[in-house]
């Protein structure tokens, strides 16, 4: 496990935390109806790919469901707590929609990762 990758990691989770905690904070760029949903599936796609990236560990077809699902609880559970956190700031409220775009952010990011990293292993293979 290389200790960039999880700094990077912690490092994104706790900026996560941080922007979360901003009060009245409104997403970037220009407006349009879904917007904040979208920002909530790219914020947890990015965690979800240093998720798997950040802790490291080796996929293989036999265990790529229990490693896809560990990851994918892990991310939902802080995409949780990140909303309740936000019910306490002024101007931000808990929203289970938002919750439900951090869920299939970070099931995206952990899949493709392992897609990725699958394939970049069973091509290695075939080169040998």
């Amino acid at each position: 496990m290389s200790r960039l990758k999880l700094l990077l990691l912690v490092l994104y989770v706790a900026t996560i935390f941080a922007v979360s905690t901003r009060p009245n904070l409104s997403p970037p760029g220009p407006d349009f109806e879904y917007r904040d949903k979208v920002a909530h599936v790219v914020e947890y796609f990015l965690l979800g790919t240093l998720l798997f990236s950040g802790i490291g560990w080796t996929v293989s077809r036999t265990n790529v469901v229990l490693v896809f699902f560990f990851l994918l609880s892990v991310g939902v559970s802080i995409g949780a707590i990140d909303e309740m956190v936000q019910g306490y700031i002024p101007g931000r409220h808990t929203d289970i929609f938002d919750w439900m775009a951090d869920a299939a952010g970070v099931g995206l990011g952990v899949a493709l990762t392992m897609t990725w990293s699958l394939h970049r292993r069973r091509a290695s293979r075939e080169r040998m």
